[in-house]
């Protein structure tokens, strides 16, 4: 073909039409808006990185990341794909793995436990005989809240949590207390585990990633490490100049908190894939042509089991793996999470057939997160608010005045030999206390740290991201230590020296 100038004209031509069609075509309304939205979030807050998802009568309207994958100058862009640790969002895909085994006739909401895991077992045999499925994740089993949250830091992983259950004494009666744990969700796991013949990790991926095409999403125990476009954890803390940030670099620590619980709080997600989970849920468990959950099971997830919290502005209720909210903004089906500098917040609104999911990398406060949603809720509602004011000013309130620390008087340890020697408990195995250069230190499990003396027979130790309280009793007939019980928050029992 010979170029010529009439060629060359109709080129620039074709070339111009386009871009002015492309400038002609209207975006959809308030991704401008959306974007200042985050923007101003993210500036106050000083995030690092976030993936902000908006979806709106069954399209995703804005999904994309914003800040960089470290705070450190020269780091990678974040993208709508960056991943982000969902953290307690999570419990939404472990309870939709388990609708999905009700709709296919294995399990019954109303039906026992036991029937289906017989080696099951609670504290008190009743409760174990009459603990039900529908029991399992709404928070009121009587446990303590966060209970056995501390436990993986000695080691301890999710199998191992799903057999203690028979040790936690419960503090409330069976069905009467809201009280949040994480740990309980590996009952859901075991259960689809058992009728599909996968992990939990490869039941999320054939069950949930792929039939929604979430192509970029995964679980944080194959790629926590290994994912490249990932944004790193970070604290963030109030401090006299402003807000400051601190990388989490006890990954490792992080990553053995939320792989032992991980089916309350480790799906690792982004902006684009988020999309494609709230529309599920907004169109009632249905993608596309396929019908992932029924209308009934996704009506009895979003059922309230039990009251949170209340105030003057809304009450907040539990459901199965969401909260549903009722208050100044209307039903607001959500939840928040917020584990290993990581914090997160999904919220529906079904009435106005609208989602916003705010993923970050900053694991110390959802307020950001509460900003943008409410921020974008009212906006799209067409009321005139400021929450992104609100909500800062609160968040930079000083503390409310704490009482002046009273000074128990310290009583003096024993000598070292007295605690020395082995110990043996249930389910935990041995621990070993023995003296080291004159101090007192604790083996167990992979765990060996140094006992630092607080009170008579109590002591402080650390282990992983944690710390503890551990309280000897002595045997006054051989003036040894003959057990000793660490602070858990739950009762667990102690651990009783082995004489052998």
């Amino acid at each position: 073909m010979k170029f010529t100038r009439l060629t060359a004209f109709v080129c620039v031509l074709a070339v111009s039409s386009l871009s002015l069609y492309a400038q002609q075509v209207p975006q959809a309304p308030y991704v401008k808006e959306i974007k200042k939205i985050a923007a101003q979030v993210q500036k106050k807050w000083n995030v690092p990185a976030m993936a902000l998802t908006v979806v709106k009568d069954g399209e995703t309207i804005y999904a994309e990341g914003s800040g960089t994958l470290r705070a450190e100058k020269g780091s990678a862009g974040a993208n709508k794909y960056t991943l982000f640790v969902n953290a307690s969002t999570s419990k939404a895909f472990t309870a939709a793995l388990m609708g999905m085994m009700v709709d296919r006739g294995y399990v019954k909401w109303t039906d026992r436990v036991v029937d289906h895991l017989p080696d099951f077992r609670l504290y008190d045999p009743w409760v174990t005989e009459n603990y039900l499925v529908q029991d399992i994740m709404n928070h009121k089993t009587g446990f303590q809240p966060q209970a056995m949250d501390v436990i993986p830091a000695l080691g301890y992983g999710r199998d191992d949590l799903y057999r203690m259950f028979r040790l936690v004494k419960p503090t409330y009666s069976f069905r009467t207390t809201y009280a949040y744990c994480n740990a309980l969700y590996t009952i859901a796991a075991r259960i689809v585990e058992k009728y599909t013949g996968l992990t939990w990790e490869e039941a999320i991926e054939e069950y949930i990633f792929k039939p929604l095409e979430m192509n970029h999403s995964t679980t944080g125990k194959d790629h926590y490490f290994s994912a490249e476009n990932f944004a790193y954890g970070y604290r963030l803390n109030k401090t006299d100049n402003g807000l400051k940030l601190t990388p989490r670099d006890d990954r490792e620590d992080s990553y053995d908190w939320m792989q032992a619980v991980s089916p309350a709080a480790f799906i690792m997600c982004n902006a684009n894939d988020m999309g494609q989970w709230m529309k599920m849920w907004l169109n009632k468990g249905k993608y596309g042509e396929k019908q992932i959950l029924t209308e009934e099971t996704v009506d009895y997830l979003f059922s309230p089991q039990t009251i949170c919290s209340w105030d003057q502005e809304r009450v907040v209720l539990y459901a199965q793996g969401w909260r549903v909210e009722q208050g100044v903004q209307g039903k607001l089906i959500n939840h928040t999470g917020l584990a290993g500098g990581y914090t997160a917040w999904v919220v529906l609104v079904p009435e106005m057939n609208l989602g916003v999911s705010v993923l970050m990398n900053q694991g110390s406060t959802t307020s950001p997160q509460t900003a943008i949603v409410r921020q974008i809720i009212d906006m799209y509602r067409g009321v005139d608010s400021d929450w992104i004011t609100k909500i800062f000013e609160e968040y930079m309130q000083p503390p409310a005045g704490r009482r002046p620390r009273v000074e128990k008087e310290v009583v003096q340890k024993l000598e070292n030999k007295v605690y020395t020697g082995c110990y043996f408990k249930e389910l935990f195995g041995q621990a070993t206390v023995y003296e080291e250069n004159g101090d007192l230190r604790l083996q167990i499990n992979d765990i060996d740290a140094l006992l630092e003396h607080v009170t008579g027979n109590t002591f402080h130790f650390h282990a992983r991201d944690e710390s503890f309280d551990m309280t000897f009793v002595i045997n006054e007939n051989t003036g040894q230590a003959g057990s000793f019980s660490i602070d858990f928050g739950d009762d667990l029992g102690p651990f009783v020296r082995d004489y052998k």
